[in-house]
């Protein structure tokens, strides 16, 4: 994976809105916190029954551990949005 840049939050922005103009998951933020944007452009993929980090990874030939990585982790349930990186 590509080296990540750094983003310093804005006054009145919310993590959902720095996800949208990066196209990649950012956690909860506050005004000031310094948040990491990986450099890889990413796509939303809502996850359906029966999906799990595996069988996503390889719907879309991507690295498991990187979309683990990329989506920290956690258990993957139906409309759960996980980021799938565009370049793969």
């Amino acid at each position: 994976m590509a080296r990540p840049h750094f983003y310093r939050v804005k006054r009145g922005q919310t993590a959902e809105q720095i996800s949208r103009v990066f196209g990649c998951p950012v956690q909860d933020c506050a005004e000031g916190d310094i948040v990491i944007i990986p450099r890889t452009q990413c796509f939303a993929y809502s996850a359906r029954v029966g999906d799990s980090f595996c069988s996503v990874a390889a719907k879309f030939c991507a690295d498991e551990a990187e979309l683990e990585e990329i989506n920290g982790g956690g258990a993957v349930y139906p409309t759960r949005v996980l980021y799938i990186p565009a370049d793969k």
